[in-house]
């Protein structure tokens, strides 16, 4: 849940600075996935592999994947691809050249220097397919990425975090981490681990509905992808894990929900928990209750991020047949919508649009210019996109549609055992603070509630100021 495809993503990818590797891409081919694709196996690499996995073994011994490209790259090379494959605002753009040139300067100065190696040099990044499941439970290919860092020197080296960081929301496939525009890259650090999964509906997948706010089948998709992501890191790294390794879950927004979701299913899997080191998550302005998120977008009857409609409704008539079988997606919308829903599915569909154009998009098909008490060409009313029956409490459809909402509730039917630590700003307009107020209610004695930085944010600057404070090691 972002604007304009969170341009603030820059902001965050800038602040990686250090010297450029230059790229080695290495391409598969589409064969179907093996145990390892990796290339010839070596005695060497079957070594490695198996005393870096041997506490794992359990859950990666059946898991596999296909690399698809294997890079090593500096961080600004990061941004010169993220910079290129996404949109940018002027005030953005200015911002982000100037600490691009900053990133240059240091990069220059770096070559004559004979310090201490320093583990923000430079990175390796491998994306690869791996298997999972639909919303029907059947067998789907889909994508992601691991990275790790490297030395001045260019030599890997050893992770002592892993971190699986679930993306935000986006609508183009572009913005995924296995293309190098997604926000979450920023997050590597020479001490992590960082997997990433591009999830269901974009990258090997995006043909397909991607289940938004279906936070159990995320899950389920991200936790493979953490499998598939160790086993491709503990088959071709050069350096096992740190003895000492830990692993997190983060995110931000929607990514900040399915930190939340995988956080649930860790937590009632506690074997499995144990053996990879689980310590906490770390979430911000996520959906947690997607319930209270579509109960306060009632409350405000209008949206400023009106993607979020189309998205939820597509999610939830592919996950939940048994409960909205008895109408058709169209029967949710506006007669108003519906003349124009074939432009806006079109745009969702291809993946090629961000949300910010999206967004645009029905701004521009609902303008409210000189109406008191909303924004034209920011703000739309719930009414312009839904049919008022589903705004309706006693109809059944709006039932019906809390219903689907409410099985994705992270905020009951579990039991916090490890810590859950969440960050949101108070005037959140995208993705309400009362879903973390909603989590605190829960789990008083396991979750905490950071306002200290955020304040009275919107979704925004809490996204960025919490990107901020995972690069720097401040969570």
């Amino acid at each position: 849940m972002k604007k304009n495809s969170f341009l603030v993503k820059t902001v965050l990818m800038s602040m990686l600075t250090a010297v450029t590797f230059s790229f080695a891409s290495c391409s598969q081919d589409d064969d179907l996935l093996t145990e390892n694709n990796s290339g010839v196996e070596t005695e060497q690499a079957l070594t490695r592999s198996a005393a870096n996995c041997e506490e794992l073994a359990v859950d990666v011994a059946n898991v596999k994947y296909q690399v698809t490209n294997d890079q090593e790259a500096g961080p600004v090379d990061v941004l010169r691809n993220f910079v290129n494959g996404s949109e940018c605002d002027p005030d953005v753009e200015a911002y982000v050249n100037q600490l691009r040139s900053e990133a240059e300067q240091q990069q220059r100065g770096a070559m004559t220097r004979t310090a201490t190696p320093k583990p923000t040099w430079g990175y390796r990044y491998i994306d690869f397919n791996y298997e999972s499941i639909d919303e029907q439970g059947k067998p789907v290919t889909l994508s992601a990425r691991v990275c790790w860092g490297m030395d001045i020197m260019g030599r890997e080296i050893s992770p002592k975090y892993m971190v699986l960081c679930p993306h935000s929301t986006i609508a183009a496939d572009y913005e995924t981490p296995t293309r190098n525009a997604s926000l979450e890259n920023a997050l590597l650090q020479g001490d992590r681990l960082l997997i990433m999964p591009d999830y269901l509906g974009y990258g090997a997948s995006k043909d397909r509905v991607h289940p938004y706010i279906n936070h159990d089948l995320c899950t389920r998709n991200s936790i493979d992808a953490l499998k598939a992501g160790y086993k491709v890191f503990a088959d071709m790294s050069k350096v096992p894990m740190d003895p000492d390794w830990r692993l997190y879950v983060s995110g931000c927004s929607q990514g900040g929900a399915n930190a939340l979701a995988i956080h649930k299913w860790l937590d009632t899997h506690l074997d499995f928990a144990q053996r990879w080191r689980f310590e906490y998550s770390y979430c911000a302005c996520g959906p947690y209750s997607p319930v209270v998120t579509f109960q306060e977008y009632f409350k405000q009857k209008k949206l400023d991020y009106p993607i979020v409609l189309p998205l939820t409704l597509k999610a939830m008539f592919a996950a939940y047949p048994e409960i909205l079988g008895k109408w058709k997606e169209e029967d949710f919308y506006s007669e108003a919508y519906l003349k124009h829903k074939s432009v806006v599915d079109y745009m969702i569909s291809s993946k090629e649009y961000a949300s910010g154009p999206i967004n645009k998009e029905i701004f521009k098909i609902f303008p409210h210019k000189g109406e008191a008490g909303i924004k034209d060409g920011e703000q739309i009313w719930l009414t312009d996109i839904l049919n008022p029956e589903v705004i309706n409490p006693e109809s059944a459809m709006s039932k019906a549609l809390f219903e689907c909402l409410d099985k994705n509730d992270l905020t009951k039917g579990w039991k916090p055992v490890h810590p859950i630590h969440l960050y949101h700003g108070k005037s959140d307009t995208y993705v309400g603070f009362a879903n973390s107020e909603a989590v605190m209610a829960a789990f008083p004695d396991m979750a905490t509630l950071d306002i200290s930085m955020a304040g009275t944010d919107g979704h925004l600057m809490t996204c960025i100021k919490w990107m901020s404070n995972v690069r720097i090691g401040n969570w």
